[in-house]
């Protein structure tokens, strides 16, 4: 924990924490070829971090979600669809050759 202790807030909520969420949703999105996938991937790991993190350093307060878990699941959603959606037309086109 020393070393996200170390790091800025403002760094890790804003550059850390959404290129992991999202990019962890986005790739099983990609490798399963369902979009569903990653918008769900990204509102778990999500969720779990704010709750690991309001238990770590505020363990006496109450729980509250932030908008990030609307708003990443919503990017996740638009870059899976992307991924998946160029992952089967490759698939198509090698198919046809």
């Amino acid at each position: 924990m020393n070393f996200i202790d170390s790091l800025d807030p403002f760094v890790m909520q804003l550059i850390i924490i959404p290129f992991t969420v999202i990019g962890s949703g986005v790739l099983l999105a990609a490798v399963t070829k369902r979009i569903l996938i990653g918008p769900l991937i990204t509102l778990i790991l999500n969720l779990l971090y704010e709750i690991c993190y309001s238990l770590y350093f505020y363990p006496d307060s109450e729980l509250t979600f932030s908008s990030w878990n609307v708003i990443f699941p919503l990017l996740s959603l638009f870059f899976s669809a992307i991924f998946v959606w160029v992952r089967k037309a490759n698939v198509e086109i090698e198919i046809e050759d």
